[in-house]
């Protein structure tokens, strides 16, 4: 047997002793007696995750009445700043600050008057009312024993007015007893909300006046690599829940006047309590609409019957005129929406969250929507050579200097794709 000897490989001195490179802690964990390890703290930092998730909702909801205070208040602002906008340029003196002072001093003095015409109109309407609730039981008594004899029903079977009296004869003491026994706390509430709504309203002034303030706190705390994406968050926001809550005060508007209108044509009564129900009614999306017809229809049933008729009919078809086709070009125009989106984010917000999910599942729908669709057209820009964002944008600002990113990111997005088909075809 030979034996072959090799010589081994001498390397120059460098002057340092080679040692063994320890092992990442990757490899540790990622070997097999150390997998375990591995899972039970990438488990544990989940759980501890959502155990700071838990403890931030129980804080939030600990304060929850003062976030909806600040909630509310910055919706507000929202709504107030284009306006103070459009007055601060068409005003020859003061600027901003005399447009803010004109437009809350009108925000007050419409809640001032709100407020005295609750307590004196309102007041007076209910105490009417509440008059009126034999007369009002005999009309209704009346008017189900006509139906029933319309319907030809057995009295032996299945009587209507008996049934109604019965019930009344139990429900009306037991309304009118629990409001007696809560009118203090009536009162006290009603205190509380006209002190909420005072600081909402002095919230609100704080943030129109100092919102570029506010924005560049804000835009100092985030690094500077992110300030494209933060104003991206902030143009999406103002314009999605803008957009929104301007729709929705538009159809409340709308709504109340027709309803004000029928009412005044027809003679109702008790319309100052009912144009109140009706414009709280249809702050609710999707689900307020059919909520807003219950009160002037009714009235209309109870005291004039005669009328019902041509009021039900004339309710219901301006309000579906206004909410089919009114409501979804004006929430596509303001708010971005398609109006699947808008039910599907009704639906969605008011399980998860119910009235205010309801209210305001369809803003937050749109800044997602936006945010999604704004990445998803760069990188299909990205994607296509020949076609950049930059000169897309160039030419559109030079037609529409008030254009915004959203869009020309859009627009390049479907230069892009009909650049990609024209090469597709163009090789087949």
């Amino acid at each position: 047997m030979q034996v072959v000897l090799t010589r081994p490989e001498i390397r120059p001195y460098s002057g340092a002793v080679a040692t063994p490179r320890p092992p990442a802690l990757r490899d540790l964990l990622n070997a097999g007696p150390y997998r375990f390890a591995g899972t039970f703290f990438g488990l544990g930092s989940l759980v501890f995750g959502l155990l700071l998730a838990y403890v931030a909702i129980v804080l939030i909801e600990s304060f929850s009445t003062i976030c909806l205070i600040c909630f509310v208040a910055w919706l507000l602002a929202f709504i107030v700043s284009p306006l103070v906008d459009v007055i601060a340029r068409r005003l020859r003196f003061g600027g901003r600050i005399a447009a803010i002072a004109f437009v809350y001093l009108v925000i007050t003095a419409g809640i001032v008057g709100l407020v005295i015409g609750i307590a004196s109109i309102g007041a007076a309407e209910v105490t009417d009312f509440l008059g009126q609730t034999a007369e009002t039981t005999a009309r209704v008594n009346a008017a189900l024993a006509s139906v029933q004899s319309a319907l030809r029903i057995d009295p032996a079977v299945v009587d209507l007015p008996a049934l109604f009296n019965q019930a009344t004869s139990t429900f009306i003491p037991q309304v009118t007893a629990s409001f007696t026994d809560q009118i203090q706390s009536i009162a006290g509430a009603t205190i509380t909300v006209l002190g909420d709504l005072f600081i909402v309203v002095i919230l609100s002034l704080y943030m129109v006046a100092g919102s570029r303030g506010i924005l560049d706190k804000v835009n100092r705390i985030v690094p500077n690599r992110y300030a494209g994406e933060l104003e991206l968050i902030e143009r999406t926001v103002s314009h999605a829940f803008g957009g929104f809550l301007r729709t929705q005060v538009t159809l409340v508007l709308a709504q109340v006047v027709l309803t004000l209108s029928v009412g005044a044509v027809f003679g109702l009564p008790y319309l100052f309590l009912t144009g109140i129900v009706t414009a709280l009614a249809m702050f609710i999306p999707f689900f307020g609409p059919p909520i807003a017809l219950f009160p002037p229809i009714l009235i209309t049933a109870l005291f004039r019957p005669e009328v019902l008729i041509p009021v039900a009919v004339i309710l219901f078809g301006a309000q579906t005129i206004l909410v089919n086709f009114g409501q979804p070009r004006l929430m596509r125009h303001s708010v971005g929406l398609h109006p699947i989106l808008v039910l599907l984010s009704l639906l969605v917000g008011a399980n998860v969250a119910g009235l205010w999910g309801a209210i305001f599942g369809i803003p937050i729908v749109a800044v997602v929507a936006i945010l999604v669709g704004y990445f998803v057209d760069l990188r299909a820009v990205a994607e296509v050579e020949g076609v950049e964002v930059e000169t897309v944008a160039a030419e559109l600002l030079a037609k529409d200097p008030d254009i915004s990113p959203e869009e020309v990111v859009a627009i390049a997005a479907d230069r892009a794709e009909a650049t990609q088909a024209a090469r597709d075809e163009g090789a087949t």
